[in-house]
């Protein structure tokens, strides 16, 4: 009957009240509002959460809140407490309310009185705040109001008190739940100094790391700003040191690979790093996969597999007796899924090796992958029959490197089917005249073929049309008289030898009289003409202005224009 008479509405009105004038009604609204929570009644508290929340009571609360840790007393503390059960009871509540009370001002004025609280009522109004960092569209609202900074403020005061283990839980919870899905949080999270922190909750208090380790993980996946911070705390060396714990390996090793793939060549160098011995990531791989358990074992080689095939150098590491026999003995594991991965990682390894394939023989690794050649799974089958090839294919490149280079010399020899001008052309220095008489030949010679003879083409027939005296190339000696040196005749007289270095005559050599075939004492002076050694001389070196032709020469036969077909 209170409620329905509109009883609360009249208890937030006492609320927003001036404290120094009405402290006493302001302190009754505190107690009403309480009492009504408190009541066993029918009604649940989340309608009355509802109700109050319409009305935007914990605005007045808040400040309340503010001035009852000014005053000293058992009253003020009694106060205290029943203003943070109200806020934890409204956390409680359904998303809408939790929405409405999700207020920048509010939760301004509640981080900032954290630290004024009694340790008990803080870690009460902790509560309220890790609840509403648990719904997604409140995480904001927590990060305007510099929720990070004050809890790792927060954090780094209680260590060294009574109630350390209890806040640190709340605190933990609502950063990890802040920062799960967001890089900027965590880059700010960084940047506040959480990172040494939660290094120092995990060396010395067991319960509390499994809160920490969440965080400390998730700042690789973070910006540069995150990893920065992350290689001034030596945040590499913590994720491999716990390679060690089997609860938390595969998260560590998940770290490193996203670190990897963000910094290759640094972290490259470092998980390498011998100098101390042997590098310690390398040894705590070949342990996690040597000692730990089924279930860890299992979990592991995803992220291996993916880690090494990122790092050639690194896998080139592992090729290490202990490893592969490790292996070896697992791969004829009942899930398929592991077959795969330690197929893979095996291919992985041996293509970062120089022995590639071989190195399976010499670890005795090639009985137990060709029984995987007829595995019910097809991608092991696959798998393991391009190990058998590459392992065949790198036995036969080392036993047969001899018998390539025999090979090798064997084709640089020369034939009987080469050409002479070839042959002989190998032997002389490769100077401009050289190759363009080599490339002249072979261009006269390709004229030179049986179809072309058969049509009545010569190898010797000029490059230049008939005269304008109308001599054609058969008849009598042309302006352009092919003369084939050391060769034979010329082509009109059918000769077929190999055509030399085509030379052109004098045009003086034209004005003989025409006639229908050519004389034996013509074809005798053109034969003398060129293998006159004064006439060749003549014809290499001759710059002399070609001569017109004469008259006589320009001479046409007409056709009568009488009734005769005869032609003059």
């Amino acid at each position: 009957m209170f409620v329905s008479a509109g009883g609360l509405n009249v208890l937030v009105e006492f609320l927003e009240d001036d404290y120094e004038d009405e402290r006493d009604l302001v302190l009754i609204g505190v107690n009403g509002i309480w009492s009504v929570f408190e009541l066993q009644g029918s009604t649940p508290k989340n309608d009355f959460c509802r109700i109050l929340s319409r009305n935007s009571v914990l605005d007045p609360l808040s400040l309340v809140l503010s001035r009852v840790l000014d005053e000293e007393g058992e009253l003020a503390r009694l106060c205290e407490g029943r203003i943070a059960n109200i806020f934890f009871i409204f956390s409680q509540a359904e998303s809408h309310v939790k929405e409405m009370v999700a207020e920048r001002t509010v939760l301004h004025r509640v981080l900032k009185e954290l630290k004024r609280m009694t340790p008990v009522h803080q870690i009460t109004m902790l509560k309220f705040i890790k609840n509403l960092s648990m719904l997604s569209t409140t995480i904001d609202c927590l990060q305007n109001s510099n929720a990070i900074d004050v809890l790792t403020e927060l954090l780094r005061s209680s260590m060294k008190g009574t109630h350390f283990r209890e806040v640190s839980n709340q605190i933990l919870n609502t950063i990890y739940n802040m920062c799960r899905l967001s890089k900027p949080r965590q880059e700010d999270a960084a940047l506040n100094g959480i990172i040494p922190l939660l290094q120092k909750i995990v060396k010395t208090e067991r319960p509390l790391k499994e809160f920490a380790l969440p965080i400390l993980c998730d700042m690789a996946h973070s910006g540069k700003v995150g990893r920065r911070e992350l290689w001034r705390n030596k945040g590499l060396s913590f994720y491999v040191s716990l390679l060690s714990d089997p609860y938390w390996q595969v998260t560590a090793l998940d770290a490193i690979f996203t670190w990897l793939q963000e910094e290759t060549a640094k972290v490259e160098e470092h998980l390498l790093d011998d100098r101390n011995g042997p590098p310690p990531f390398i040894e705590a791989i070949v342990r996690c996969l040597t000692i730990s358990k089924a279930n860890a074992f299992e979990n592991l080689l995803e992220p291996l597999q993916k880690l090494l095939r990122l790092s050639p150098p690194i896998a080139s590491t592992l090729a290490r007796p202990d490893m592969c026999s490790r292996i070896g003995q697992k791969l004829h594991h009942t899930k398929p899924a592991v077959r795969v991965n330690l197929l893979r990682i095996l291919s992985t390894i041996c293509d970062a090796t120089e022995e590639h394939g071989s190195l399976l023989s010499r670890y005795g690794l090639l009985d137990a992958i060709r029984e995987l050649q007829n595995d019910s799974r097809v991608l092991v089958r696959e798998l393991a029959v391009q190990l058998i090839k590459s392992s065949e294919e790198s036995d036969a490149a080392m036993l047969g490197t001899a018998g390539i280079k025999r090979r090798t010399t064997m084709r640089r020899r020369s034939t009987s089917t080469t050409p002479a001008t070839l042959i002989s052309s190998h032997s002389m220095p490769t100077t401009p005249q050289v190759s363009r008489s080599s490339a002249s030949k072979l261009l006269y010679e390709g004229r030179d073929t049986p179809r072309r003879r058969e049509n009545g083409i010569s190898s010797s027939l000029g490059l230049r049309a008939g005269s304008r005296d109308g001599r054609s190339q058969n008849g009598g000696v042309s302006a352009a008289v092919g003369v084939t040196i050391g060769g034979s005749g010329a082509g009109g007289a059918g000769g077929t030898g190999n055509v030399g270095v085509k030379v052109r005559l004098p045009r003086s050599m034209s004005q003989l009289p025409p006639s229908s075939s050519p004389s034996s004492s013509q074809q005798s002076s053109v034969s003398s003409l060129a293998t006159s050694p004064q006439l060749s001389d003549h014809m290499r070196t001759s710059t002399s202005p070609i001569m017109p032709p004469s008259s006589t020469g320009n001479a046409r036969r007409r056709r009568t224009n009488t009734g005769g077909s005869g032609w003059t």
